[in-house]
């Protein structure tokens, strides 16, 4: 078996020199002469696109990336493992998953928790999750291995479907708590709850951009007057799909993206629960998103070359109802 192992810093690139963290790209190697120790049949081809800390991840690194993975014809390989920092790991999760689809040749991320040489850290069992999926032959496209504390297996999501981290918690979830499988005393099991439609992995756009405005409105927000640069804005309702909709704020804001020709967007609205305040969506001009991970939202929404390809990014995620 081959694999494709490509670093980028983070976490599980991470040493500790008089008491600050910074990736060092050594590491990379380091992770590789671990896994060896426990199988020396496969093999493993190294790229290095950059090693940063994944908090400092920007639009130029995300298409740095996939240039990298461009540069490789991925059917030489049995499978890519992408090492990545935790913090940004669902926006390359997903941004890989909108410009290579459902690739033949499974992508996984992998991240740590700690640094490698701290006994806390899950970056090795990700790192050995990933390589047992991979070697399962049981998914194509671009997925996370991740394991969550407390638990005796790895998870393997779908990286479309992550979601963000909660405040103060290493643990990563999927949407609707359905991550694709596990991977279990070197075994890979698929969840039997798991079920997708080809809608997901629509390819669409071409390179990462900067002009889409993402919200997460709150009580007493002031919305933003200056909406000329921006192709779209996207707003992350509460937990039960639902924003403030009886201020002149949210109203001078809606009426002033329409006249801007600026499309406004809603993501964490379920069928159901049908508030009043719901009932001003349309008033308002607001899109409402069908179930979808507010990343993979915001990064479908950059990667959009044009309002029109916006306008039918809205129809493709409604096939997911």
């Amino acid at each position: 078996m081959k694999i494709l192992t490509v670093f980028t810093g983070g976490t599980i690139a991470c040493s500790s020199r008089n008491g600050v963290l910074s990736p060092e790209k050594g590491n990379g190697f380091l992770l590789l002469d671990m896994y060896k120790k426990t199988d020396s049949e496969t093999g493993f081809e190294t790229a290095f696109p950059y090693n940063i800390l994944s908090e400092n991840l920007c639009a130029d690194y995300l298409n740095r990336l996939f240039d990298c993975l461009s540069g490789y014809d991925l059917a030489d390989y049995d499978g890519v493992i992408v090492a990545h920092g935790t913090d940004t790991l669902q926006y390359t999760g997903a941004f890989l998953s909108l410009r290579l689809g459902l690739c033949d040749t499974p992508v996984v991320l992998v991240s740590a928790n700690y640094p490698l040489a701290d006994s806390r850290s899950n970056g090795f069992e990700n790192f050995c999750a990933a390589v047992g999926f991979i070697r399962s032959k049981q998914g194509r496209g671009v997925f996370i291995s991740y394991k969550n504390a407390g638990d005796d297996f790895v998870n393997i999501h779908r990286a479309s479907r992550a979601l963000p981290h909660k405040p103060y918690s290493d643990n990563l979830e999927s949407l609707f708590n359905q991550p694709y499988g596990k991977v279990e005393n070197g075994t890979f099991t698929k969840n039997s709850d798991y079920s997708e439609t080809a809608a997901e992995f629509e390819v669409i756009g071409g390179a990462f951009g900067k002009n889409v405005l993402y919200i997460r409105p709150y009580p007493g927000i002031i919305y933003p007057d200056n909406l000329e640069r921006y192709k779209a804005v996207l707003l992350e309702g509460y937990h039960s799909g639902t924003i403030g909709t009886d201020s002149r704020e949210i109203s001078g804001f809606c009426e002033n993206a329409r006249k801007n020709g600026v499309p406004v967007y809603l993501v964490g609205a379920e069928k159901g629960f049908n508030y009043e305040s719901k009932q001003e969506f349309d008033r308002l001009g607001i899109k409402v998103l069908p179930p979808i991970s507010p990343i993979t939202a915001y990064m479908k929404l950059c990667t959009a070359a044009t309002p029109t390809e916006i306008f039918n990014f809205q129809l493709s995620i409604y096939d997911l109802l």
